[in-house]
């Protein structure tokens, strides 16, 4: 399939690492320290990599670098380099997604529960981060939930670990009331799926991680995962991730305040 088809946006992958990892008997050898330079060399990169059309899932980077090296195939290669990066490559960060992710159980009815929390995390995001809950879209992870995302800019008074640590401070406030949502993803080389592309679920089938606006697109999903229609998320268009850099320099005082306030309604 074409990944220029379904509109992957050039942002999703330029200067970021893409990274298979196997289901089933694929587990033991993922594939690590690639890159693209557009979504036509995706299946290229797969067939190079002997992996196409097999149960490998796609995933990138949450951190988008000044620059990726391309490292070459042969594994013997390869490994050494890749490892002489990762050993650097926190340095040149130049951005980081803002990043939720609510897993409920991989089952219709975690689905829901995951999909309940999403919609409170949105109540609570906007009395922390305000207007600025716009910027930011959801997705279906695939298989047992579901990401809010966006982008933060680094800059030299607010580093890429700073950034993961206030987004950690708001997983943290959430928490309470969202039962789903995982507060172990902060790291700065923590891995999502790549949008637009496939996932392969034990329980769902053959899926595709796609944007779920509203609760009328979260029914026409459920119907699509009981029955597994492949087609209904083949036919699915994507949106661009994020249209500004979100603001968080002053998310601290913001968790305090809106703390307190909460602490001041109960004494009321």
């Amino acid at each position: 399939m074409s990944f220029q088809k379904y509109n992957l946006q050039l942002s999703e992958f330029k200067n970021r690492e893409i990274v298979f990892l196997g289901k089933e008997n694929y587990a033991k050898y993922p594939f690590r320290g690639h890159q693209i330079i557009n979504s036509e060399n995706m299946q290229e990169l797969q067939k190079l990599l002997k992996i196409k059309d097999k149960k490998y899932n796609s995933y990138v980077t949450i951190a988008t670098y000044d620059k990726v090296p391309r490292f070459a195939i042969d594994p013997k290669k390869h490994w050494p380099e890749f490892r002489e990066w990762d050993n650097v490559r926190n340095a040149t960060i130049t951005q980081i997604d803002f990043f939720m992710d609510f897993d409920g159980e991989p089952t219709i009815e975690g689905i829901k529960q995951a999909w309940k929390d999403v919609q409170t995390a949105y109540e609570l995001l906007y009395e922390i981060i305000g207007e600025q809950t716009k910027y930011l879209t959801t997705w279906i992870s695939g298989n047992k939930g579901f990401h809010i995302l966006g982008k933060c800019k680094v800059t030299p008074e607010l580093t890429a670990m700073d950034l993961i640590q206030k987004q950690k401070e708001i997983a943290e406030q959430l928490a309470p009331l969202c039962q789903t949502i995982d507060l172990g993803i902060y790291d700065l080389k923590r891995l999502r799926k790549l949008l637009g592309s496939y996932v392969y679920s034990s329980n769902f089938g053959k899926t595709r991680v796609i944007p779920i606006a509203d609760d009328k697109k979260f029914k026409e999903l459920l119907i699509a995962l009981e029955t597994k229609d492949t087609t209904w998320f083949e036919k699915q268009e994507l949106v661009r991730l994020g249209g500004t850099n979100l603001e968080l320099k002053t998310l601290g005082d913001d968790l305090k305040w809106n703390k307190q306030k909460k602490q001041k309604r109960k004494c009321q």
